[in-house]
């Protein structure tokens, strides 16, 4: 099964404009550029809100398999066909602000140089504006005074890139733990290039991303998936796969957004055998393997919003076939397309019968 979680905030942060905030910028932006002989480059902040989460652990309807952070790229520039992206837990408080980059104005809010921009607090926690002495959490490190961002250095995550977009689907699972057992405070990730990347003389390029201010679903999210697979078939016979049909039984056109809908999964054989019996065929259920796999996809954008994994496996009670769903966080008024995959002693079918619903406020 899988769950979302939105972000509650973000902003980009730049050496070249340390007092600029950029919290209602609808781009983030991992860059490391020359402009002549003048060098620049930005950083990522998200935090994401882990209420939701932290009770749906403590009540044991969820466990941490798989914590997947998903950024969606758009209209990157000059980017090396091979490079890494790193991301840390951040370790200090920061406000999102309401600026955009390009408005020309020092805004309240997170910039390079300060937490909070206004206030002139400094990353390290420090309101003056000369001759402080830097003073890192513990575990913590940055750049020197702690400007562009102080961060663990052992709760960390990286993905490398080579000849593909940039669309990041991270592993940041140790951070999310940290956090949701309050072993270090939820101050959310920072995403960057390497230092050695961002001192050295070459040119990496920028690197766009949709932030939360874009209002499409591809908004920053992280992705937490767990294997909720039941599988009690009771007196239900197995169907023959060679030749079947997948539907949802039960299916409604619209669900309403953080609904949990559970889908009855029916599955018949497209041409049975006749037998000397008055039982329809048709209305016979059968169980489909244990193997059975579910994807969802955005229908007009055709984005994978739940991939065929061993997180989203069909499962049967005697009733028969069934899939839960967890709506929250969903992006509301888009179709969802869902799809079906077998896997059987080497057999591997897919089944695509425009299965549609959308998801309402």
């Amino acid at each position: 099964m899988y769950q979302f979680l939105t972000a509650s905030k973000d902003a980009s942060i730049y050496l070249q404009q340390p007092d600029q905030n950029t919290g209602l910028d609808e781009i983030l932006e991992v860059s490391k550029v020359y402009y002549g002989s003048l060098r620049d480059h930005s950083r990522v902040l998200i935090k994401f809100d882990l209420s939701y989460l932290s009770k749906s652990l403590s009540d044991n309807n969820t466990k941490l398999d798989e914590v997947t952070l998903i950024l969606r790229e758009t209209q990157s520039e000059e980017i090396p066909l091979d490079y890494t992206l790193y991301a840390n837990a951040i370790s200090g408080s920061w406000e999102m602000g309401i600026g955009t980059r390009f408005d020309n104005i020092s805004t309240g809010g997170v910039t390079y140089k300060y937490r909070e921009g206004d206030s002139k607090t400094r990353w390290l926690g420090d309101t003056t504006t000369d001759g402080i002495i830097p003073n890192f959490a513990a575990g913590s490190t940055g750049s020197y005074l702690g400007y562009g961002g102080t961060w663990y250095t052992s709760y960390s995550a990286q993905q490398g890139f080579s000849y593909t977009t940039a669309d990041v689907a991270m592993n940041v699972k140790p951070m999310v733990q940290a956090w949701v057992s309050s072993s270090i405070p939820n101050d959310g990730i920072i995403l960057r290039y390497s230092a050695e990347n961002e001192g050295d003389t070459k040119d990496y390029g920028i690197i766009k991303f949709f932030s939360k201010e874009t209002h499409t679903i591809h908004e920053p999210k992280i992705r937490i998936g767990w294997d909720d697979q039941s599988f009690q078939t009771g007196s239900l016979a197995a169907i023959e796969i060679e030749s079947v049909k997948i539907g949802v039984s039960n299916l409604k056109k619209e669900y309403k957004l953080n609904s949990q809908p559970k889908l009855r999964i029916f599955a018949r054989e497209l041409y049975p055998l006749k037998t000397f019996t008055n039982q329809f065929a048709y209305g016979v259920t059968k169980y489909l393997p244990k193997t059975t796999y579910y994807q969802i996809k955005d229908l007009n954008s055709d984005d994978i919003i739940i991939p065929f994994s061993e997180f989203s496996k069909v499962s049967c009670d005697e009733d028969g076939n069934f899939i839960k769903l967890d709506l929250k966080n969903w992006e509301v008024n888009r179709v969802y397309k869902i799809e079906f995959k077998i896997e059987l002693n080497g057999f591997v079918e897919y089944f695509d019968n425009d299965i549609n619903f959308t998801v309402s406020l």
